[in-house]
């Protein structure tokens, strides 16, 4: 009998599939896609929010933080006091130094990689025949807003992973929200976790506000902060809620739950790979964790490692519900599992392989690589350099994990010497005839028939 839709599959539940025909990797990939049967509801639970918050500003934004989070907040002390802040340093570096080291050195390597990232990216000039030139440049964004996910746990590496880029892009402004809780914890800090509070002391973020859900990208994006641009990944609310914002503001991406992909061989430690899937599944029910191998012994002895572990789990729950519904141990040969990986295009790609560098040049749609067995994905979580704020639902086909260029735009730029306008100006005029276009025809020939000349001389 076929097992109701709605029926949990624990993890020692998944079987060993094949995957022998090219053909058939569409299908594979369209059973990864996430259920949409909410989409809809999600779509105009987020439009009813944001128009309320468009016409009547921080008032809606703290209605719906009483009726969503269950927090009422007072209007005219929004703002988590740098007192708030510092006392929460202050306590960590007291009581946990070694997680307060942790924390640092957590930071000290995103600003590292963020600051590489930016020496990267150069302006451009190229001079022309008469002395002019043309290029671009990299413009920091006025103001930003950050989200840092609070629903089912707080994540201070997520506030360090989007407040450093921009920082290290010249963001003048940097808007931090996260969602409160019921719970007080310091303060002024409207029950937010006093590790999120260090961080963001440690981190210099001066502006940290208590909002959370679709109504908090609402007052950042029609309310007084008004940002150029949105980043930070959080539950499908949010998600919608950049959707609809687009064209208001700039997003980073529309992130949906997290994926792992691993290919692996016979060189690889079962404990170890079925740790890494575990790593991802116990994010969300929602997440999926697929491993492909054309070894068969190798997958089954993760099979037997996975239902142990989770056996004895304390996210037990989470694990066999996301690696239930969306977990895969998949046995393919190496052009069906590189084939796999470029149509999936996953948020995270491990190569557990003896050959890692080999598979590279054929893995270009994945939005982070780890390469080698001891690179695994929690590293790249927690602050190794690379930012893990990633892209997912297949669009790291095209789009790039959040770093220092999502809060930099380009600006190009012409500097042209008369000389130059002079000798363009023919074949400019000739093209915009033959658009039809011929005010920008004359508008060139002007400038060829001018050079030269005093301006009160120009025709």
């Amino acid at each position: 009998m076929d097992p109701s839709p709605n029926e949990v599959h624990r993890c020692y539940f998944i079987s060993i599939s094949d995957l022998t025909n090219r053909a058939d990797v569409p299908g594979w990939v369209a059973a990864l896609a996430r259920s949409g049967e909410m989409e809809e509801d999600t779509r105009k639970a987020v439009a009813a929010i944001l128009g309320d918050v468009r016409r009547n500003g921080l008032s809606a934004t703290v209605d719906w933080t009483a009726r969503l989070d269950g927090v009422r907040l007072d209007p005219t002390a929004l703002g988590i006091p740098a007192s708030a802040l510092e006392a929460a340093r202050t306590d960590l570096d007291r009581n946990q130094p070694g997680l307060m080291a942790a924390l640092r050195e957590m930071i000290a390597n995103v600003r590292r990689f963020a600051e590489g990232q930016r020496d990267c990216l150069r302006d451009l000039e190229l001079p022309l025949p008469g002395g002019g030139t043309v290029g671009e440049r990299w413009c920091p964004l006025k103001t930003a807003g950050v989200y840092i996910p609070g629903g089912r746990a707080f994540y201070p590496s997520t506030l360090a992973m989007t407040v450093i880029p921009a920082q290290v892009a010249g963001v003048a402004r940097i808007v931090g929200v996260t969602p409160p809780r019921p719970e007080p914890t310091l303060p002024g800090a409207w029950g937010i976790d006093p590790l999120v509070l260090a961080c963001a002391a440690e981190l210099g973020l001066t502006e940290l506000y208590p909002f959370g859900g679709a109504q908090a990208l609402g007052w950042l994006a029609y309310g007084e902060p008004a940002v150029d641009l949105v980043a930070g990944p959080g539950n499908r609310f949010v998600a919608e809620a950049k959707r609809q914002l687009i064209g208001t503001c700039g997003i980073d991406a529309l992130a949906g739950p997290t994926e792992l992909l691993v290919i692996a061989d016979g060189s690889a430690d079962p404990a170890w790979v079925a740790e890494d899937l575990l790593a991802q599944a116990e994010h969300d029910p929602d997440a999926a964790a697929v491993l492909v191998s054309a070894d068969r012994a190798l997958l089954q002895a993760v099979a037997a490692e996975l239902q142990a572990r989770v056996a004895a789990s304390p996210r037990r729950s989470v694990l066999e519900q996301s690696l239930g519904t969306h977990g895969r141990l998949v046995c393919a040969e190496r052009e069906l599992a590189i084939a796999l990986a470029q149509a999936w295009a996953p948020e995270h790609l491990e190569l557990c392989v003896s050959d890692p560098e080999a598979w590279l040049p054929a893995l270009t749609a994945a939005g982070a690589l780890f390469i080698g067995n001891a690179s695994a994905e929690a590293f790249g979580d927690y602050g190794a350099g690379p930012n893990h704020v990633l892209p997912t639902n297949r669009s790291a086909r095209y789009t790039s994990p959040l770093g220092v260029a999502t809060f930099l735009k380009r600006q190009s730029l012409l500097r042209l010497a008369s000389s130059d306008a002079a000798a363009m100006a023919p074949w400019v005029e000739r093209l915009a005839e033959a658009e039809g276009l011929v005010h920008h025809g004359r508008s060139a020939a002007l400038r060829a028939a001018g050079a030269g000349l005093p301006a009160h001389h120009r025709p």
